[in-house]
């Protein structure tokens, strides 16, 4: 009767082949989210200079509508974002998507807006993106001419 109790478990052969099958699953799921964290920033910095030539045509028309004098754009480096104020009273405001980075825009931070929808001064607006590279979008003076530089 001793002869016929089975001894259950799993032998070292069969333990590592379920580890190595796991390990090589693993490897490809970890290449994969490398590849979706590029793709997710390159999609967030496409629609980030969307959004920002958008936010600028919008602060534009509405001083333009308005005829509102002393509508300005301010770049909060700080709490990376871009907010359209009149006077005193904020807008609109654009969040930068986590992990970018504002960088100043001129001395004082400020895009003046005059009541004919007319910038004052060109300026460059700069950001990193999560990779740390470097992104600018281009402002001429006078005109509605707005560029993305890559």
């Amino acid at each position: 009767m001793a002869d016929k109790i089975k001894k259950r478990g799993f032998t070292v052969i069969e333990l590592l082949l379920v580890l190595s099958i796991f390990s090589i699953l693993l490897s490809f799921s970890l290449v994969n989210l490398g590849t979706f964290g590029n793709l997710k920033n390159k999609i967030d910095v496409d629609l980030t200079n969307n959004n920002i030539l958008d936010f600028i045509n919008r602060s534009k028309t509405y001083c333009r509508d308005k005829n509102e004098e002393g509508g300005y754009i301010y770049f909060d480096i700080k709490n990376n974002e871009i907010t359209f104020n009149v006077v005193l009273d904020e807008i609109f405001k654009l969040k930068l998507p986590e992990g970018f980075i504002l960088k100043p825009v001129r001395d004082d931070n400020r895009i003046k807006i005059d009541n004919m929808g007319i910038t004052e001064d060109a300026c460059s607006i700069k950001f990193k993106d999560r990779k740390g590279e470097m992104h600018c979008i281009t402002m001429c003076v006078g005109t509605a001419y707005v560029d993305i530089k890559y």
